[in-house]
């Protein structure tokens, strides 16, 4: 019989561990996921299907690879119906990450879409109203008792709530006090975007923002993430306390690549 493995994110940043994040957008391919991986550099590995149109069942293909190795997966998307929270995690993904949410009544609803109504809950477990299929990969196609399916869903699938704007900010109490919210991920691009700041996500207001969500985070025992872009933007927000940081990821190892491989002839005289 299939076994089901421990969430290891969370294992992680319970244990107060820092996860590192790849990101996956423009050049979301099953090499590339593999390459990755073996590159054994990240822990996590982000699919962005806010930004870019990442199908269900290339999403799943991402996953089936991913799984090959001690990794993660997580998908961004913003979570407004039903239907879309449960195909994503019927992919296999190990968590969710819910853009723009701004309240404590939106995190309860995608807590309530991602959670199954588990007849007999263990301690401390966060239930919902998650529409039942035994016959996803998260459930190895219906191999997997369907009570141990249930409990482990509940129990290992990370919810994180992305808090990126001003009103996110002002209620972001309320937000990761929400039961079944694990995490938050906060968007420093949008906020700043937000504020007037454009493009400034290490601008002290935004990483005052950072410390107001690492503050309540610490207040209801659960951890946060954000980007950490280069290696000064990167130990800020790490001594913030950011548990899951994100460095970049396709796009922007691309243009770093290119730029260091253009220096191999970057001043060479003319032919």
């Amino acid at each position: 019989m299939p076994s089901l493995k421990p969430n290891q994110l969370l294992a992680n940043v319970r244990a107060g561990r820092v996860e590192h994040c790849y990101s996956f957008g423009n050049h979301a391919t099953p090499r590339y996921v593999d390459f990755i991986c073996n590159s054994k550099l990240f822990e996590t590995l982000w699919f962005d299907l806010e930004h870019f149109d990442i199908p269900t069942d290339q999403l799943a293909v991402l996953n089936l690879v991913a799984r090959a190795h001690p990794v993660t997966t997580l998908a961004r998307f913003h979570a407004s119906n039903y239907q879309t929270v449960q195909r994503v995690l019927e992919t296999g993904v190990g968590g969710i990450m819910c853009a723009m949410v701004e309240s404590a009544e939106e995190a309860a609803r995608i807590v309530s879409w991602a959670k199954f109504n588990n007849p007999s809950p263990a301690a401390g477990e966060t239930t919902g109203l998650r529409g039942w299929n035994g016959g996803g990969i998260d459930a190895r196609y219906g191999t997997i008792p369907a009570t141990e399916y249930v409990s482990y869903q509940n129990r290992e699938t990370a919810i994180l709530c992305q808090v990126e704007t001003e009103l996110g900010l002002c209620k972001v109490d309320e937000i990761i006090a929400t039961p079944g919210v694990d995490g938050i991920f906060f968007g420093p691009g949008d906020y700043a975007h937000r504020i007037g700041k454009l493009g400034q996500i290490g601008h002290p207001d935004v990483l005052a923002a950072m410390k107001r969500v690492d503050e309540a985070c610490k207040q209801h025992g659960k951890f946060w993430g954000t980007l950490g872009i280069g290696p000064d933007h990167y130990q800020k927000v790490r001594a913030l306390g950011a548990q899951l940081i994100g460095p970049g990821g396709d796009l922007r190892t691309l243009n770093l690549g290119l730029k260091e491989l253009a220096k191999t002839f970057q001043g060479a005289p003319a032919s």
